[in-house]
């Protein structure tokens, strides 16, 4: 179980944050076994930012560049962190950030999915990977820990230890697509010998098998807000089971009240004329998809040729939540397909490639 060779492949998404540096920072350091590490980041940047940061902040670093885009390879006690430099203004929201994280992806024995503002408990690989493998069985053969960690504030140190506990519940509808979810706290977590299984996935912290990449890919789709609910089921209908982790080891950081958001950096820009990418549009197209997938818009597609993933959009609530009551439907063995996105234009001085 503390094999190097069991290597964790962390997928990290950031637009404009200045956190990422502490997290990777913190990633690194506070891992058992960090050369077991294999980090791909998709850095979405304004032009303040530049690559020397990383070295900066004691990664050694090499940069050049890979059919055509920016790549720069970082290494620090051992582990190795690709970041791919993409400007803010080719960003196309988190589902498509994820996605381009994904590239990095090398069939590792484990996947860490994160957000790029974290801190961590010290030996958290090797708890990740204890507790995930205490899960696995004839019953439950490709376990997934998701959950809302406990809240961090930058600048203010964490505990060595966290028995809180929090399980994602159903709250409402939030609009087309969108299902609205909160952290609620776990009775009693320190008494509890073991995960608890989980109804929706958290798109901020899921720890599963390396091959969950290829069987769920994230969908560059999904601008934001549908992102979670479409992993949910598409984990669920490809044979995994997700489980709250019953203590944590690792924080979040919730709110960002002041810091850049995606969303609203492309409407001011799309407002001013210097982009054509609207990120709204983009949502609905995926949502017409997903419903065209259930006939909603004339008879259904093949199922063989990727109506799975529509079957995933979130516009149902066939969750993992019928899974304690429920007989599993057949899994699907047909690929997802990918919508191939426009690419963005740009004018002026927004999101210049660098």
């Amino acid at each position: 179980m503390d094999d190097p060779g069991e290597t964790i492949f962390v997928q990290i998404p950031a637009y404009r944050d200045p956190e990422l540096l502490p997290t990777l920072v913190d990633l690194v350091d506070r891992a058992t076994l960090p050369g077991r590490l294999r980090v791909s980041v998709c850095w979405q940047h304004d032009e303040s930012e530049h690559p020397s940061a990383f070295a900066d902040a004691g990664f050694g670093m090499t940069s050049s560049v890979v059919a055509g885009r920016r790549q720069h390879l970082l290494s620090r006690r051992g582990a190795s962190v690709r970041v791919f430099d993409y400007a803010m203004g080719e960003s196309r929201g988190c589902g498509w950030a994820r996605a381009m994280a994904q590239q990095g992806f090398a069939d590792e024995r484990y996947t860490l999915q994160l957000d790029s503002h974290h801190r961590f408990a010290r030996g958290w690989d090797v708890q990740l990977v204890a507790m995930l493998e205490g899960l696995r069985s004839e019953r439950y053969p490709r376990p997934v820990l998701v959950a809302h960690p406990p809240a961090y504030e930058p600048g203010r140190p964490v505990p060595e230890r966290c028995d809180e506990g929090y399980q994602i519940d159903f709250v409402g509808f939030g609009g087309p697509g969108v299902v609205r979810t909160r952290a609620t706290p776990i009775d009693s977590p320190a008494g509890l010998a073991a995960p608890l299984r989980a109804r929706f996935f958290s798109g901020g912290f899921a720890f599963a098998d390396g091959r969950f990449v290829r069987d769920v890919p994230a969908d560059p789709d999904h601008y934001f807000n549908t992102e979670e609910i479409t992993l949910a089921v598409r984990a669920y209908t490809h044979g995994y089971d997700l489980f709250h982790p019953h203590r944590h080891v690792l924080w979040h950081q919730y709110g960002r009240q002041g810091m850049p958001k995606v969303w609203e950096d492309q409407s001011k820009a799309l407002a001013r004329g210097e982009t054509a990418l609207d990120g709204a549009q983009l949502g609905m197209r995926a949502m017409f998809a997903a419903e065209a997938a259930f006939g909603m818009h004339g008879p259904p597609p093949n199922p063989s040729c990727g109506s799975a993933r529509g079957a995933a959009s979130g516009i149902t609530n066939a969750t993992p939540a019928s899974a304690s009551r429920c007989v599993r439907p057949r899994r699907r063995r047909s690929p997802v397909s990918r919508l191939r996105m426009p690419t963005p234009v740009w004018k002026g001085a927004y999101g210049k490639p660098g």
